[in-house]
């Protein structure tokens, strides 16, 4: 891994995250690449001006301090102040600087915030197709030891995710627990043989076991299952959805990105 896209709003969440993103980069090699994105609604007036060069200030000042950390990690790293939608500018820098991962703190949301405001990490989480590291507020970084992965036994557009997810239980040697959750349907004996072979394949070298949950939901089970096994990380592969489909589909991905306290990894499907 040679680059990681850290976003930031200079909050404590962000500081959090930061901190484990220094630890990623400490184990990889990997250089961070800081952002802040910083922008206004769009009005023609002078007073526009004047506070997008305060944001800018603001901005840069955060951003220097981020920079001290990063600097005092011995980390290799570049900052960037960039003005513009920060969902658009972090995909974009994602894709310019051919990064491998992104890594930012997330504040969650519930109810109504949720279904209508959403938030800026979970439009990441369907923008970029790299693996994508969410630490929510509250929670501290004390290694990862153990990851859970919310798997579909019945998938076959799996085979990215599980080589991103080999590679990062590799690099903390953390243990994966791959879990699927049967909902209201059965699974028969060879579909979880078939799995369990297909996954394992990947997963060559890496304490790892298998559990089938039942529940009421996948997103409750996973993260009661998660909380049980003491998990220092929960991770889930992303679908691809058209544009139309996430108009009207919120993922499990993105509702397990919003209530977990876990650390989070963001995987994607094959396309």
């Amino acid at each position: 891994m040679k680059t990681i896209i850290f976003p930031t709003d200079y909050s404590e969440n962000a500081n959090r995250a930061l901190e484990f993103a220094i630890e990623f980069a400490r184990k990889t090699g990997a250089k961070i690449i800081a952002m802040n994105a910083y922008d206004l609604p769009y009005a023609e007036t002078v007073m526009t001006h004047s506070l997008l060069e305060i944001m800018k200030e603001n901005s840069e000042a955060g951003m220097a301090k981020v920079a001290e950390k990063l600097k005092n990690a011995n980390i290799p790293f570049e900052t960037r102040c960039l003005v513009g939608n920060p969902v658009r500018l972090v995909k974009n820098l994602v894709e310019d600087e051919g990064a491998e991962m992104v890594i930012l703190g997330t504040k969650g949301a519930s109810g109504i915030e949720e279904i209508l405001i959403g938030s800026n990490a979970a439009a990441i989480l369907q923008s970029v197709t790299v693996p994508v590291i969410t630490i929510p507020a509250g929670s501290k970084f004390n290694g990862v030891r153990k990851i859970v992965f919310g798997a579909d036994f019945k998938s076959k557009k799996n085979s990215t995710a599980l080589q991103q997810l080999a590679e990062i239980a590799t690099v903390f040697n953390a243990e994966v627990v791959i879990a699927h959750v049967i909902v209201n349907y059965g699974i028969d004996n060879q579909t979880v043989l078939d799995a369990k072979r297909r996954i394992s394949d990947y997963l060559k070298g890496i304490p790892h076991r298998f559990e089938v949950l039942s529940g009421e939901n996948v997103e409750n089970t996973l993260l009661e299952f998660a909380e049980q096994e003491r998990a220092d990380m929960i991770a889930l592969m992303s679908r691809n959805y058209s544009f139309f489909e996430s108009i009207f589909h919120k993922s499990v991905t993105t509702k397990v990105a919003y209530h977990t306290k876990l650390p989070y990894l963001a995987l994607h499907e094959d396309k």
